[in-house]
């Protein structure tokens, strides 16, 4: 087991528009969104001790299928993002696309949905080791209301 500091955010900015397309997950997209998502937390994964390349069975990512939101340019994808209830998750983007503005995007999409369906509290949980997306939050509007110190791995 690993102790990882995690941050739970919460969105105090106004509000946000999004012009981005975005599809829900089906199955036809299960090896590209498993092979990226897996390379966007490897780092993660081996820091905390785990299987970097464990990953949600196609039957799991089904029954979540109308929460992922998958953003595509010229059939390539190039990220995606969850949306449970008030909670933003699974944020990652494409390492091709990186550093290119598409995290942002997608995050705008999430906090408009959320605030299109009436959703106060805007909510995310972030590894401190993820300095990346812990300043991407940061900077969008999003402040650190808690932090704890949870075990992974194995």
């Amino acid at each position: 087991m690993t102790e990882v500091i995690v941050h739970e955010m919460k969105y105090y900015g106004g509000k946000v528009n999004s012009d981005i397309d975005v599809v829900n997950y089906s199955n036809e997209y299960y090896n590209d969104y498993r092979r990226i998502c897996c390379d966007c937390f490897r780092n993660l994964s081996i820091a905390t001790n785990q299987n970097p390349d464990s990953f949600y069975t196609q039957e799991e990512m089904n029954e979540k299928k109308s929460n992922v939101f998958i953003m595509f340019i010229d059939k390539e994808m190039v990220g995606s993002v969850e949306i449970h209830e008030n909670i933003i998750d699974h944020l990652f983007v494409n390492p091709k696309y990186q550093n290119k503005g598409y995290g942002k995007k997608l995050l705008f999409f999430a906090i408009n949905r959320l605030q299109e369906a009436g959703t106060d509290e805007i909510t995310l949980f972030v590894a401190d080791l993820n300095k990346e997306a812990v300043q991407l939050y940061l900077n969008n509007g999003f402040e650190c209301i808690n932090t704890t110190i949870e075990n992974w791995g194995e």
